[in-house]
């Protein structure tokens, strides 16, 4: 596919672009979103941006490039509202998950941004590493070392609790 100027981006294309990526952008946004903010107000913030800047030039999947923004949108929406987080004083049941699934994602949840951030592009969103490389906005070196520390520590965080047979 020949590479096209960021002008030739037409509204069908990006309508296109916005269908098939939404759910992904609104889950990333979800998981990122800081208190006080809505994941889709998020979401749709990253595609207004998408469309405004018109710098998608159909070079790759445009789901990375989406996430680069919806990274940036998180991150300015953390920097305007900076609320202090409040423990719950109980435990909010949830009998669909397993208690894998559960202690999967307490697993998750100890892990620096940086890295929890990689590995959730690239195996949640599905993203190569080369896409991961990009939305975060490093070189394909650093995601690939970001994720393979974030499945070690992983990997031991769940050793220690049990989940290792």
């Amino acid at each position: 596919m020949p590479r096209n100027s960021p002008e030739s981006l037409g509204p069908d294309r990006a309508r296109k672009i916005a269908e098939e990526c939404y759910g992904e952008v609104l889950a990333y946004c979800r998981r990122h979103a800081p208190a006080g903010y809505d994941a889709a107000d998020l979401a749709q913030e990253t595609f207004l941006r998408f469309v405004r800047t018109q710098g998608y030039a159909e070079r790759g999947r445009p789901i990375a490039y989406l996430m680069r923004i919806a990274r940036s949108v998180c991150v300015d929406a953390s920097r305007k509202r900076r609320l202090e987080t409040v423990s719950l004083d109980f435990e909010v049941a949830d009998e669909e998950r397993s208690e894998r699934e559960v202690e999967l994602d307490e697993a998750l949840g100890k892990l620096p941004d940086g890295l929890r951030e990689a590995v959730e592009l690239r195996y949640g969103s599905g993203l190569g590493v080369g896409e991961v490389a990009q939305a975060l906005g490093i070189s394909r070196f650093s995601a690939r070392r970001r994720i393979n520390a974030a499945l070690k520590m992983l990997e031991e965080e769940l050793e220690e609790g049990g989940l290792d047979g």
